[in-house]
């Protein structure tokens, strides 16, 4: 589980960059950057990888 949260989270990463450079028009009304959904790309990496970090198996 913790692996899968950790690629998305990388994944999201990945589309942050596409949006912030004008690359990946996906779900926009337009050309051009996209830095809200950048942002928001951003956010739900950062929440993947804090949910990674708590589904990790912890050591004693």
């Amino acid at each position: 589980m913790a692996v899968g949260l950790g690629v998305l989270g990388v994944i999201f990463i990945v589309l942050a960059v596409l949006y912030a450079l004008g690359v990946l028009q996906l779900f926009t009304s337009g050309p051009g950057n996209h830095y809200k959904h950048a942002i928001l790309l951003v956010v739900l990496a950062v929440a993947s990888f804090v949910a990674a970090s708590f589904a990790r198996p912890k050591t004693a």
